[in-house]
């Protein structure tokens, strides 16, 4: 699904320009500019382009291009002059935002997931716009797509601080929050209704008075009860408002979807607060017997085997969560915190030095 953006000569991207001295490329570059500005698009892409071809290193001229590209939906086209610009600055987020956009349309996943996520870090945490609003809200679908559910709601709620209503948005929602890895347009007619009806939930929870969300649930529980992750959903919001109540609403999930993974990380961890460690350790087990090769469920694993007071099987849990991603900080941190019990000091540095380099490498993600 295409998001209207808003694009212009003043993009969220800032380029050391060429001083030109060529009084062709002045007369031809200050031409584009004013055919762009009067929407002679024809006329501005065939100026821009002799422009760059003059001056390859001119980076509002590649904008210039990418951004007419993508208006008019010449997709690759407008993959092909982003890659130039990124080339140009490496750190513009604007410029791998419309990059990661234009790929998505062409549907070249991988790499869109990439380079939004790129676009996501460069950007100065609390900036928005209409551009990488619609990138983050891109890059939170491909997230949903790949399984990371909880990476993508907290991306989604950052857009939502931002476009507060925008109801094309809800089914995107609707998937992150009942963990359905798909894409919008890949939804069946049949499940529409309830996936809209959680995106609604989410984004009232995430915009508006808790009196919205609570109306929210309470929809979505009376008409679909049934409907696998609305129980899970419901009990992540108790989880973080009323956790007396959030267990119930897990185990609830639990009797409808028996293989349900995420309810009982949730149950581990809601149990290891009550100091319930036995019923943790049962819970925690059976997630990583269904999903081996889950970092979450190798964290809360690890998590619980160190409450337990086991420090050498929590070490090895992970571990495992470390071979499973090699560029968590967050993983770093839970070794390090376990080296250090163990008396491990030379590994515990070890952790904590890549910890930083890898909080250095990716600024602001999620």
């Amino acid at each position: 699904m295409k998001v209207a953006i808003a694009l212009s000569l003043a993009p969220l991207i800032l380029l050391a320009q060429t001083d030109p001295a060529s009084d062709s490329f002045d007369r031809i570059s200050s031409q584009a500019r004013e055919a762009w500005n009067a929407n002679r698009t024809d006329e501005a892409v065939d100026l821009f382009t002799r422009a760059v071809n003059m001056r390859p290193d001119w980076g509002e001229g590649w904008w210039a291009l990418g951004t007419l590209d993508y208006e008019a939906g010449r997709y690759q086209a407008c993959r092909d002059h982003l890659n130039h610009l990124v080339q140009l600055d490496p750190s513009a987020p604007a410029a791998w935002a419309l990059l990661g956009l234009c790929e998505f349309e062409i549907r070249q996943f991988d790499s869109s997931l990439q380079h939004l996520k790129r676009a996501h870090m460069f950007a100065p945490p609390g900036s928005g716009g209409q551009l990488l609003d619609a990138a983050n809200y891109h890059l939170a679908l491909l997230l949903t797509r790949q399984g990371a559910y909880e990476l993508s709601q907290e991306i989604l709620l950052r857009v939502a601080e931002h476009v507060k209503d925008n109801s094309a948005m809800l089914v995107g929602c609707g998937l992150a929050t009942l963990r359905i890895p798909i894409l919008p347009d890949e939804v069946q007619p049949s499940q529409k209704e309830v996936v809209a009806l959680a995106g609604k939930t989410f984004w009232d929870l995430s915009t508006g008075p808790p009196a919205a969300a609570q109306a929210g649930f309470a929809a979505l529980l009376a008409k679909y009860p049934a409907f696998p992750n609305v129980h899970y959903l419901y009990g992540t919001y108790l989880a973080a408002h009323e956790p007396d109540k959030a267990a119930a609403q897990f185990l609830a999930e639990l009797r409808l979807t028996p293989g349900s993974v995420p309810a009982r990380v949730q149950l581990a961890l809601r149990y290891l607060v009550e100091q319930r460690v036995e019923e943790a350790l049962k819970m925690a087990r059976e997630a990583v017997a269904l999903s081996p090769d889950s970092v979450g469920t190798q964290l809360t694993l690890g998590r619980v085997l160190r409450a337990k007071g086991d420090h050498p099987a929590a070490l090895r849990a992970f571990l495992e969560a470390k071979r499973l991603d090699t560029l968590s900080p967050e993983v770093r941190l839970y070794l390090a915190t376990e080296y250090r019990a163990l008396g491990m000091r030379e590994d515990m540095r070890r952790e904590q030095a890549e910890h930083d380099w890898l909080k250095a490498e990716q600024p602001n993600w999620p």
